[in-house]
């Protein structure tokens, strides 16, 4: 039979788990995985050490502590957990535009500088004729 701290313990280990695993694959920033290795290791603590979440609950008042924090800290974390995941994937969508608008501005002033491009007064820009020269 499996008790609450040893399902801690184990949801300790496998959030270690998944973040690093997450990490490597690049689906997590570096500096958001820190506070979920920290959160991992809450668990595992209160997994290991369960008379420190007596003490806690006994000052909290509650009855079975260590279901209680499990659930509360399971539900968080993997709800979290999705949402930072997220925000590190449209991150990285974010920088991956940058870059490209910064290349495509590049490559229109060297096309510009080239004289490959005309620009006329209303910001548009056109391609010359193919019998017309460049201005």
């Amino acid at each position: 039979m499996i008790n609450a701290e040893r399902l801690m313990m184990i949801g300790g280990i496998a959030a270690f788990a998944l973040t690093l695993a997450w990490v490597r694959r690049r689906d997590l920033r570096e500096k958001y995985s820190l506070l979920w290795l920290a959160c991992a290791a809450g668990l595992l603590v209160c997994g290991l050490l369960p008379e420190l979440l007596m003490t806690a609950a006994h000052w909290c008042r509650l009855s079975y502590p260590a279901a209680v924090l499990f659930v509360a800290v399971t539900t968080a974390y993997f709800f979290a957990f999705g949402m930072t995941v997220a925000l590190t994937r449209y991150h990285r969508r974010h920088t991956r535009l940058i870059q490209t608008v910064a290349l495509l501005e590049h490559r229109l002033a060297r096309l510009e500088g080239a004289g490959r491009l005309r620009v006329h007064s209303d910001v548009s820009v056109t391609e010359p004729t193919a019998g017309r020269k460049a201005a």
